[in-house]
């Protein structure tokens, strides 16, 4: 392995020039500001955007920075080529949010955004192809570099590329105009729990909205011929790892040769051993057996990560190399020793408790403010003895994936909402949940995907069997729950379960558990409980607005409750045989403020008491 490490990946080159500012950026006033947002400034670097598929340092750079603005247009027939567009903001940071600079809704639902740049990639025969990444745009985005259109991309969760090579090569410059026209009314195409009306009026289940860029934008410098993405599937019963390498040629193309090194650490002795294997570009993929004394199975208490390198080749040279990683484990469906259908992570059943976590922040949106709060939520759960997330109706960067799987907490990953009301949205949903699976389903820590939510844009029994038929499809590896407190024939109220691999009810407040389908043999899981209400003082989005589903006093009642409810919860567990809890919420949202932190993420009750409540379910 390369010296570089996926953790230490870093942009040693921001040679992009950023526009002349016409007034210094600063954030926008806001109720709250989190603490990292001191650390915000026009020239930061990113952490790097792709970890699970990484090049080296010197071949990717940083867009992000500051750019201008213009919203009050009512299309994007007329794009603003070269043309001063009066305000700037602060890119990755959505428009809404208060680190933006901006703070405000578009006027129309339409906006621009514009930069100059530079590039450092060279045509060498190493360096060939530049390539413009986005790693999210929300919702629909319009893309010109030198005044030509590279594409249009609808969804405003997922990652999309273009080739801007040839168009580069044929400037007469070496700055060069990228432009970037935005269509979001805010739904009703997938969006989650956004709002326009909670940027000026705060309240109820529904928050500040996002729209435009609001995550990394970026070039890459690749070969001509280039590895365009990785399917890792993990095999524990047979001790083997299976790596399809997909590269860049067109259809037709015969397969390239692939190397794949993974390494690994012989615990006993300290030794780091290199395990090769070999094949072509392609499925079925390159199959390596991991030796015994070299297995190390993925759980919370101990996530180790498999670091490997897969290089396509040309005789015994590397065309292109990218650095990447695994964990060894399975998710299933079993039963214990009663009978009980459980959830088994690498064969064994362990009682999952989470938080629901809707990822929003008081200073980024949708957004974190900087990396080190990104991963901080996440690490607040492990403090707290949560080894589970319900990452709710939101798609995170990729960099928050990487942050679950290596510091060890499982995630059930949530579809953002949509309204399905119609075969063009239902056509659109379904190709927005295509990509969330085939852009997220490599990472360990996810175990298992929630199509909808609390029947949520659940169109009908026949679409929702065929979401569920999908997602199987593409991820065959994990769970998959129809409906997390949603519609199902049959079931009570609020119970999901028809057509997935579980049950999930969600009930408020006390915890409960949803009849054990122990013929069907389907987990039950509380997808969701709790909401206790917790305020303080002077950390309140709204002061005076806030609410909860269960009053309570202060931080040492919520650390009481909290304790009360998992006492239950342990019960149940034992009998019936709930597996799963899902407390609502890891943070305050807006004027929810029902968090085990508040909205600016300080913590309401005492870490150590929190794990000693969890730890009556997760450690019998």
């Amino acid at each position: 392995m390369t010296k570089s490490g996926l953790q230490v990946v870093v942009c040693l080159v921001y040679c992009c020039s950023v526009l002349a500012s016409t007034h210094a950026w600063a954030p926008a006033a806001a109720p709250l500001m989190t603490r990292w947002a001191k650390d915000v400034t026009v020239d930061q670097k990113p952490g790097y955007p792709r970890p699970q598929m990484a090049r080296f340092a010197d071949t990717w750079t940083s867009l992000n920075g500051l750019w201008q603005f213009v919203s009050n247009v009512s299309d994007l027939n007329d794009p603003p080529f070269g043309k001063n567009l009066g305000e700037e903001l602060l890119v990755p940071y959505p428009i809404e949010s208060p680190l933006s600079g901006i703070r405000r809704t578009t006027d129309k639902n339409y906006m621009w955004q514009r930069r100059e740049f530079t590039s450092n990639c060279t045509a060498t025969d190493a360096k060939s192809r530049t390539l413009l990444h986005f790693e999210a745009v929300d919702w629909n985005s319009t893309v010109y570099v030198d005044g030509n259109m590279l594409g249009w991309h609808a969804g405003g969760y997922d990652a999309f590329s273009y080739d801007i090579t040839d168009i580069m090569a044929n400037g007469s410059t070496t700055s060069h105009e990228l432009l970037v026209g935005v269509f979001d009314p805010t739904g009703p195409w997938a969006h989650g729990k956004q709002s326009r009306n909670a940027v000026t009026k705060p309240g109820g289940i529904t928050y500040t909205c996002t729209s435009g860029i609001w995550q990394t934008v970026w070039l890459e410098c690749v070969p001509d011929v280039y590895i365009t993405d990785l399917y890792i599937r993990p095999s524990v019963p047979d001790k083997s790892v299976s790596i399809v390498v997909d590269d860049s040629g067109s259809d037709g193309t015969p397969p390239l040769p692939v190397q794949i090194i993974i390494a690994a650490v012989d615990s006993s002795n300290g030794t780091t051993y290199t395990i090769n294997g070999t094949g072509k570009t392609g499925p079925p993929g390159v199959r390596i057996s991991i030796p015994d004394k070299l297995i190390y199975l993925w759980t919370p208490d101990t996530p180790y990560l498999y670091r490997f390198e897969a290089s396509i080749m040309s005789g015994t040279a590397p065309i292109d190399t990218v650095e990447s990683y695994f964990g060894l484990r399975t998710i299933s469906v079993g039963k214990d020793k009663n009978g009980v259908p459980r959830p088994m992570l690498n064969g064994e059943f362990l009682f999952q408790a989470g938080t629901l976590d809707q990822g929003f922040w008081p200073d980024g949106a949708y957004t974190a403010p900087t990396d080190e709060a990104l991963a901080y939520d996440i690490q607040a759960h492990k403090d707290m003895g949560f080894n589970m997330v319900r990452k709710h109706v939101k798609v995170e960067p990729r960099r928050w994936y990487w942050h679950a799987d290596r510091l060890g907490l499982l995630v059930w990953q949530d579809m953002p909402s949509a309204g399905n009301s119609d075969n063009n949205h239902q056509n659109q949903f379904t190709k927005e949940l295509s990509r969330l699976i085939l852009g997220r389903r490599n990472h360990p820590s996810i175990i298992q995907w929630e199509t909808f939510n609390e029947g949520w844009g659940q169109a009908s029994e026949d679409f929702t069997r065929a979401m569920v038929k999908q997602v199987n499809t593409l991820d065959p590896d994990r769970l998959v729950n129809d409906a997390s407190g949603g519609h199902c024939k049959g079931q009570p109220a609020w119970t999901g379960g028809c057509f997935g691999n579980v049950t999930d009810l969600h009930h408020y407040s006390a915890p409960s558990c949803p009849k054990i389908d122990t013929a069907g043999g389907k987990p039950a899981l509380l997808g969701e409980f709790g909401g206790i209400l917790s305020i303080i003082d002077k950390h309140v989005w709204d002061a005076g607005h806030c609410h909860a589903y269960t009053p309570n006093k202060d931080g040492k009642g919520l650390a009481d409750l909290y304790t009360s409810y998992m006492q239950s919860i342990a019960k149940l567990r034992d009998s019936p045989g709930l597996c799963a809890s899902v407390y609502t919420q890891i943070t305050d949202v807006e004027t929810e403020c029902n968090g085990m932190m508040t909205y600016d993420r300080q913590m309401k009750a005492d870490a150590s008491a929190i794990k000693a409540a969890n730890d009556l379910a997760t450690k019998p």
